[in-house]
C-alpha cells in the first residue's frame, strides 16, 4: 500500500464552478480534461476479458501482492463479493447461503439471476424494509415488474457467455476513489477491494457525471444522456489514437440508442435499495403510455397507481400474505428500536 496526494473532484469543485461548467452540450475544458482521462480508465479496464465472472486471484498465493505476480498467474477464482454482499453479510442476511467464497459464474444471466436473488434476500430478512400498506405494495410491484423487465428485455442474449470485463466495484455511482492533482490531472484510483469481473453490459457510464444525486436524474434522465454524449465521443477519440477495436464507445452509443439511463438500470441491479426509486420514477413511465405528472401527483396515484397495485395484490393469496408477515415484523422493529434508543415514542406504520 502506497500514499497517494490528491484531492476528489468535490474538493476541486465539481459542478460546482464555471471551469466545469458547460454550454450547449459542449463541455468545458476541466469537464473534456476528465472526461478524457475517465475514458482511458474504462478502456483499459474493457479490453481484459476473462472467461468468467468473479474476483480476481492466483491459484498458489505466497503472500506477494496480486501486482507483482505473473499477470498470466492471475485468474478469476473468487466470488464477485460486491459492496452489497459486505452489506448483507454484515447485516446478518447470509448471502453466502446463495455465494459461497469459491463461486463464479459462467454466464451472465446467472449472474444477473443471483443479484435478482439478493434483492430478494434483502427483502425477505431485512427486519426494517419500509413495508406500510402503500409502501409495502410500491415495492412488492417494483420488485416484480423489475425482475421481468431485466430477464425478458435487458440481459443481452448474444453476450451471455462474454465477454467479462474487470470493472472497479464503486466508481459507478461515487467520486471519491478518483484522485486528481490541482490541475485536474487523475493521480490515482483507490480501493479496489470490490473490484470483479463482470458483465460488459454492466460497464455503463458513471451515474455522477452531472452531479446530480440518483434521485434527481431518475426523474430527469436526460441529464445524465446529456453528458454520456460528450464521454463517448472522448472515448472514441481515445480509441482512435491508441489504435484500438471502438468496443467500448461502439457499446455505448448502442445502449443509448435501446434505452437512455441504462447506468441507472445496472445501479438497481447492483444496489437493491435503489431498485423502488429506478422503477417508479423511470421504468414504469418508460414501458407504458403513462407520463410522470407534473401537477397534482395524489390525484394521479389514485386515478393510475392504486387500481394497478390493487389488482396485483388480489392475483396473489402469498403477496398478500407476504406483506402482512413483513408489516408486523415492521412494527416489532419499531418497539425494539424504541426499547434500545430509549425514544419517548414508538414509530408507526404509514397508512393509505
Amino acid at each position: 500500500m502506497e500514499y497517494i496526494e490528491g484531492q476528489s473532484l468535490q474538493e476541486l469543485g465539481f459542478r460546482k464552478v464555471a471551469d466545469f461548467d458547460q454550454t450547449f452540450y459542449k463541455p468545458a475544458k476541466l469537464t473534456k480534461r476528465l472526461y478524457d482521462q475517465l475514458s482511458d480508465v474504462y478502456i483499459q479496464l474493457r479490453q481484459l476479458e476473462f472467461p468468467s465472472i468473479g474476483a480476481l486471484g492466483v491459484r498458489n498465493p505466497d503472500g506477494s501482492p496480486l501486482h507483482t505476480r505473473n499477470p498470466d498467474e492471475i485468474e478469476v477464482l473468487h466470488r464477485p463479493l460486491s459492496v452489497e454482499v459486505a452489506l448483507q453479510q454484515y447485516e446478518g442476511l447470509d448471502p453466502g447461503a446463495k455465494l459461497p467464497p469459491k463461486k463464479t459464474f459462467s454466464t451472465a444471466r446467472e449472474f444477473v439471476e443471483f443479484l435478482l436473488w439478493l434483492s430478494d434476500n434483502e427483502l425477505e430478512k431485512s427486519p426494517d424494509p419500509c413495508m406500510d400498506k402503500r409502501g409495502g405494495r410500491d415495492i412488492l410491484y417494483a420488485r416484480y415488474y423489475f425482475r421481468r423487465f431485466i430477464l425478458d428485455n435487458w440481459i443481452d442474449s448474444s453476450s451471455n457467455t462474454g465477454p467479462f470485463v474487470l470493472m472497479h466495484g464503486d466508481i459507478l455511482q461515487h467520486t471519491n476513489n478518483l484522485l486528481f492533482d490541482k490541475n485536474v490531472q487523475l493521480v490515482g484510483v483507490l480501493d479496489w477491494e470490490f473490484s470483479y469481473v463482470m458483465p460488459a453490459q454492466f460497464v455503463v457510464p458513471p451515474l455522477w457525471l452531472n452531479g446530480s444525486k440518483l434521485e434527481y436524474l431518475v426523474h430527469y434522465p436526460k441529464w445524465h444522456s446529456q453528458e454520456v454524449k460528450p464521454l463517448i465521443a472522448s472515448v472514441k477519440d481515445r480509441e482512435a489514437s491508441l489504435r484500438i477495436l471502438p468496443c467500448l464507445s461502439q457499446e455505448w452509443v448502442k445502449m443509448e440508442l435501446k434505452m437512455p439511463f441504462q447506468t441507472g438500470i445496472a445501479v438497481a441491479l447492483l444496489n437493491p435499495d435503489t431498485i423502488h426509486d429506478i422503477f417508479w420514477c423511470y421504468l414504469f413511465y418508460h414501458n407504458t403510455q403513462l407520463k410522470y405528472p407534473e401537477g397534482d401527483y395524489e390525484l394521479f396515484y389514485t386515478e393510475n397507481i392504486r387500481p394497478l397495485l390493487e389488482r396485483f395484490m388480489q392475483e396473489s393469496p402469498e403477496r398478500q400474505s407476504f406483506l402482512q408477515r413483513k408489516q408486523a415484523e415492521q412494527l416489532q422493529f419499531f418497539k425494539d428500536e424504541k426499547r434500545y434508543f430509549k425514544l419517548e415514542r414508538e414509530r408507526r406504520l404509514i397508512e393509505e
